[in-house]
């Protein structure tokens, strides 16, 4: 939601319609339709702490560049209706009704309200959080769905918006409700920054107990990603996620194992004599042409070659980047 310029400390109220609407708010905002825009907020400046209640028909917003003290805030942004988008360098998040997410400033990232939203938002000096231990360093961030602080802190945000518009007083109140808000802001990223370690020694937990189903598993030609990800009772795009947090994703940790154990067999093919056939159905392979697969792509190197006594990395590749059939 775009954020009027808000160099006033009294409350403000403000109603934008059509083109004039939009072009009042500046050039930074584009509607699909214009004239149909509407845009309806309120705003209370406390202490150091600035409170919005926007109401807005679809709009994308673009850094504005504008109020350059803006950068000195991060506004804490709860979706009451709707939706709400914001976007990175690297992701993107979608914010829906009861979510939370926070941003730099206010209008200093792009952002999207694809559908009439509705959204109360709290910008805050970094001070402020400073001094109540917690540094922002993205730009843009999501609070998770399993915070115990996001609907109390909405909660208290909504009803302290509510004694302040029922408040015929043309100076918002500061001190005590100042200082509780900010409290409650900076509980939110304290409770994030927890459930984040937690979930990265989760995740880890998860890898390592993957790693150890593979090893045992991998030589099944019916192993899959989607069999672990059963086994671990969790599902296959979360696993996927996990894995290529920390590198390879999990069908390719999965070939690695089976690689592995055919590597093996095929050095010990001269002590033992065993066919490729063999070799590659024990590892796990479903077949000869994809051992071969797996060797070409990892080793540049045929199974015939190993056989032949050729070390790794002294593959039958020409340099002319040419290949054989093994």
């Amino acid at each position: 939601m775009s954020e009027p310029a808000f160099r006033d400390p009294k409350p403000a109220r403000w109603t934008l319609d059509g083109r004039d609407g939009l072009r009042a708010l500046g050039p930074h905002l584009v509607a699909e339709n214009p004239d149909d825009f509407h845009s309806r907020g309120r705003r209370w400046s406390l202490s150091g702490v600035v409170i919005s209640d926007i109401a807005q028909t679809p709009v994308q917003i673009s850094p504005s560049g504008r109020d350059p003290e803006q950068r000195d805030y991060v506004s804490i942004v709860f979706v009451r209706h709707g939706i709400f988008d914001l976007f990175g360098s690297d992701r993107t998040y979608r914010f829906e009704a009861g979510q939370a997410g926070y941003m730099v400033g206010w209008d200093e990232v792009e952002a999207v309200n694809p559908v009439k939203s509705r959204v109360a938002m709290v910008s805050l000096h970094r001070d402020l959080l400073a001094a109540n231990g917690v540094t922002v360093t993205q730009k843009i961030g999501a609070f998770g769905d399993n915070s115990r602080l996001r609907r109390p802190t909405l909660g208290f945000l909504l009803a302290l918006m509510e004694d302040l518009g029922a408040s015929d007083d043309q100076t918002a109140p500061s001190g005590p409700a100042s200082t509780m808000l900010t409290q409650l802001m900076a509980g939110l990223f304290l409770e994030d920054t927890v459930h984040r370690t937690e979930s990265e020694r989760s995740a880890d937990g998860l890898r390592a107990r993957a790693e150890a189903i593979i090893a045992r598993s991998a030589n099944d030609p019916d192993f899959s990603p989607q069999v672990l990800a059963e086994r671990l009772n969790v599902s296959l795009r979360h696993l996927q996620r996990i894995f290529r947090s920390q590198g390879l994703g999990p069908a390719e940790s999965i070939r690695a194992k089976r690689l592995e154990t055919a590597l093996a067999a095929l050095r010990l093919a001269s002590q033992a004599p065993r066919s490729v056939a063999e070799i590659a159905q024990q590892a796990g392979f479903s077949s000869v042409k994809e051992l071969r697969y797996a060797l070409r792509s990892s080793y540049g190197i045929t199974p015939r070659e190993l056989l032949a006594g050729r070390p790794l990395g002294e593959g039958s590749e020409s340099a002319s980047g040419l290949s054989l059939t093994g």
